[in-house]
């Protein structure tokens, strides 16, 4: 039985992979706030994972700029949800 891959939602600033697509996050944060994607992979030089949908929300209004891609994830992440996640640094709040 395959499962469905997790949907999560990406804000922040500098260039991320999302499902092998090439994405620049800063002109959709500032336009959009976030965007959701299902989660097949994820390569990003610096990523946060934000347990809380309400902090997630609330970062935009704190960001730094700097290469941090923010990472919301419906339903938490498991295991085999983080090797999916490809990245420097790896941090959660």
């Amino acid at each position: 039985m395959q499962n469905n891959p997790k949907i999560v939602l990406l804000n922040g600033y500098g260039p991320i992979s999302i499902n092998n697509e090439l994405l620049e996050l800063y002109p959709v944060t500032t336009s959009h706030g976030a965007i959701g994607f299902p989660l097949k992979s994820l390569r990003a030089e610096n990523v946060t994972i934000v347990t809380n949908l309400i902090n997630f929300w609330s970062l935009t209004k704190k960001m730094k700029p700097e290469n941090m891609c923010y990472l919301y994830a419906y339903g938490g992440l498991e295991d085999e949800d983080m090797e999916k996640i490809k990245a420097t640094s790896i941090k959660s709040t």
